[in-house]
């Protein structure tokens, strides 16, 4: 991480070719680059973060500066997804999902809607959403640059800003802050015990909820939000699930890795393809059953075709299609169409 910290810096701290803010005030310790984006070979946004990364309270501070682009904002004038406040809405998402990430702790998406106002700030009139114990705030900015500051612990009355000249003391910072987590990430979590199928579905239950998260988060226009230290969870999960596929089918490492892929991955396009799979519990149940102990277990389940067709489009996924097979997106479907057919079918009689 050292080494990719001083790469970065290196590359950026001449660039970009926009101005960089930064807090001037209130005084909050730990000042680090917290992330930033790069499109065909230019950087297009920075975001410094000021305070605890690790304190849920706060008080913390991210001023993100984005090179303004005005054929962008001229195509999406008036979407509703573009619109400043569903972007300001966006901006808490990713706050709390920082949150979960650093502090491992849930925030609580509040009951009450976001507020929304256009304030006086020292900064000039900004447009402000607050949502529970968060805020996001658009404000006034030099010509072509987009600043966004986002906060918890303190109002955004109190926050001034000024240009930063120099960007590498603040890698050098991030770089601190990313070895810190990293060492209290160290221990991987405590899961329910769970072993064989129930191993397996403990996984499948954790990515199909990731699913309906995404769901809901496009329907809503908002960032996905994830629980807290999800990743280092899915990755404790995905690894006892290997594990267990491993000793019960005594095979490698790597053949019981692809073995779990195909199930979550037939799991997952069950979710996103099967009407009945969202619709009707039962069915869901049963499908989610039949699969892992096919899987796991080698039994011989009433949905067998279904299986047996699953495995045959997922063969071809990986391998590639044979060049005696329609190639295109007209061949692929009508792949995908043999193991959803089966699944219907046996939906209608289960």
């Amino acid at each position: 991480m050292r080494a990719l910290a001083r790469r970065d810096a290196d590359e950026m701290v001449p660039r970009p070719d926009f101005p960089v803010l930064g807090l001037c005030a209130p005084p909050l310790e730990s000042a680090a680059l917290a992330a930033f984006e790069q499109v065909n070979g230019s950087w297009t946004a920075v975001t410094l973060a000021y305070g605890a990364w690790e304190a849920a309270a706060g008080p913390y501070v991210a001023v993100t500066s984005a090179a303004a682009d005005d054929a962008l904002a001229a195509a999406t004038a008036g979407v509703p997804g573009h619109r400043p406040e569903a972007e300001l809405l966006r901006a808490i998402d990713a706050e709390r999902n920082r949150v979960a990430a650093t502090a491992g702790v849930e925030d609580e998406e509040p009951a009450q809607p976001p507020r929304y106002s256009q304030e006086e700030l020292p900064a000039g009139s900004a447009l402000i959403c607050r949502h529970g114990t968060v805020w996001a705030a658009r404000l006034p900015s030099p010509a072509g640059v987009n600043v966004t500051v986002t906060g918890r612990g303190l109002d955004p009355a109190e926050v001034r800003l000024e240009p930063v000249p120099d960007l590498r003391p603040l890698f050098e910072a991030r770089n601190q802050i990313l070895g810190r987590l990293a060492e209290r990430r160290r221990e991987p979590p405590v899961l329910e015990p769970a072993e064989g199928v129930a191993a397996f579905r403990a996984l499948a239950e954790f990515t199909l909820a990731g699913h309906a998260r995404i769901r809901a988060a496009v329907r809503a226009g908002r960032l996905v939000r994830q629980p807290a230290n999800w990743g280092a969870m899915h990755g404790a999960l995905w690894q006892r699930a290997v594990r267990e596929q491993q000793r019960i089918a005594g095979v490698g490492k790597q053949a019981a890795d692809e073995a779990v892929t195909s199930v979550i991955n037939h799991l997952g396009h069950l979710d996103e393809e099967a009407a009945w799979f969202a619709a009707d519990p039962r069915l869901r149940e049963a499908a989610i059953d039949e699969t892992l102990r096919h899987a796991v277990l080698g039994d011989e389940v009433p949905s067998l075709p279904a299986q047996r067709a699953w495995a045959r489009y997922w063969a071809r996924q990986l391998g590639g299609m044979p060049p005696a097979e329609p190639a295109g997106p007209a061949g692929r479907r009508s792949f995908s169409d043999g193991w959803l057919a089966a699944w219907d079918a046996w939906a209608a009689s289960a």
